[in-house]
């Protein structure tokens, strides 16, 4: 896929087109804490539990979860010490992911996986963290293990680029991307970028107008006001049709983007430059 276009995807990382991290609720976000009122400590002394050693928690913090993961995980672990450490386990990893430090986050995760492997919540923000630090193919499992436990796909665009960089079909991309795409109680955002990574491989393989109609069909169900996710989707549609030879509905698109917010990305230089 051109570059402008990756870097479209995925603001963060320019070599990629990932969905974007570290809001609650947003692209790939885990449905878990916030994290933010929990202290993520510069470094873990590790003691031994279970297979895999437990990482130092703070032990003057609480855990920042939604209640219902909370007693989720009381029902697994029982009420006491353990489940209370899961609990503060998962809560400074996830603030790990928002502080954008997946390094860390794996520590905390890993090891609450293996103190509750069948907690949902935990699985999603593993597989997230694991993502975010280019291990594809472990986040791959453990987002799939998430849509097994839950039947979600509120995460099938974050496993459907897990694919992607792993160099698999366009096809089996569009299965997770157009699940997303058609889930009305998804986020919009994440169904955006469902459609981007789908749109993404499609490109990667030399399919480009393919990849635009795409866009263009998501883009028809997202109103202007819906914001980023709507700019996003028509950057990433100009930017392939200008690459295309289209300069019309490039305009057209950087112009869309425009009306969102005059200051997304570079979409004031782009229209100069087709102006030009």
């Amino acid at each position: 896929m051109p570059d402008e276009a990756k870097r479209s995807g995925r603001p963060g990382r320019p070599d990629r087109n990932r969905p974007e991290r570290g809001r609650r609720g947003g692209k790939n976000t885990p449905d878990v804490p916030s994290g933010a009122a929990a202290r993520v400590p510069p470094a873990a002394r590790r003691v031994v539990s279970r297979s895999v050693r437990q990482p130092e928690l703070p032990r003057d913090e609480q855990a920042d979860l939604p209640r219902g993961v909370m007693r989720e995980i009381e029902r697994a672990l029982g009420k006491g010490p353990r489940s209370r450490d899961v609990c503060l386990a998962l809560s400074v990893g996830s603030a790990a992911i928002d502080e954008e430090r997946p390094d860390v986050a794996l520590e905390y995760l890993e090891w609450a996986k293996d103190q509750a492997p069948r907690i949902a919540a935990i699985r999603e923000a593993y597989g997230v963290a694991l993502y975010l630090e280019e291990r594809y193919q472990d986040a791959l499992a453990e987002l799939k293990a998430y849509r097994r436990m839950t039947g979600r796909t509120d995460q099938n665009h974050v496993a459907a680029d897990c694919l992607r960089a792993l160099g698999r079909e366009a096809d089996q991309v569009a299965v997770l991307a157009d699940a997303l795409m058609s889930d009305d109680t998804a986020p919009m955002d994440r169904r955006a970028e469902a459609a981007i990574v789908w749109a993404a491989a499609l490109a990667d393989a030399g399919a480009v107008s393919d990849a635009r109609s795409i866009l263009r069909r998501f883009a028809s169900r997202v109103t202007l006001e819906s914001g980023e996710p709507a700019a996003r989707v028509h950057y990433v549609a100009a930017d392939l049709a200008q690459r295309d030879g289209d300069a019309a509905a490039a305009r057209t698109g950087f112009e869309a983007v425009r009306g969102i917010d005059p200051q997304y990305l570079d979409v004031t230089d782009r229209l100069a430059a087709l102006d030009a």
